[in-house]
């Protein structure tokens, strides 16, 4: 579970998928998500790893998050191809309320929900992306050491859909 958990950070998809795989064997943890740290299932003492280690690793590898700054897909396993996950909250003091992404399709789709006022946010997506809209509307992207982005004030109780176009066509 903690190699899952350090591959997301490290924004490594793959090795997200290939830490989580061996953990989800009918020996690696009970039917409900616990583990005894016993194979043989002799000792009976339970573990919440798997439990709460294995959502902690798929909810890093699609959004991280830190003061001002959210990003969706940072980890995201090339085998995930298209998506969706909703209500997480990041900790910028947002709600995701909803995160889809169809690579197939070449198109990210977010919708955000500030709990407070004048919540100012740089927004990025892990997978490259040229053009992005707000609202259905298109916004410039923004460079700096966050690398590219969309820089947004969301106002507390509105929701803001952000789309990111991963097509390259204008």
């Amino acid at each position: 579970m903690n190699k899952a958990l350090v591959y997301a950070r490290l924004k490594n998809g793959s090795g997200v998928v290939d830490s989580l795989l061996p953990m989800m064997t009918d020996q690696g943890y009970y039917a409900s998500l616990m583990t005894d740290h016993d194979t043989n299932r002799r000792c009976d003492s339970y573990c919440t790893d798997t439990l709460f280690g294995t959502m902690g690793a798929i909810n890093e590898a699609l959004l991280f998050s830190n003061t001002g700054e959210i990003e969706v897909l940072p980890a995201q396993p090339p085998e995930w191809k298209a998506g969706a996950v909703y209500g997480l909250m990041a900790r910028t003091r947002v709600e995701v309320k909803q995160l889809v992404w169809d690579l197939v399709k070449r198109g990210i789709k977010v919708t955000l929900h500030s709990i407070s006022n004048a919540n100012k946010i740089k927004l990025k997506a892990g997978i490259p992306w040229f053009k992005a809209t707000v609202n259905g509307c298109e916004t410039p992207a923004l460079a700096d050491w966050f690398g590219k982005h969309v820089h947004m004030t969301l106002e507390s109780e509105e929701d803001v859909t952000v789309g990111f176009d991963l097509n390259g066509e204008s």
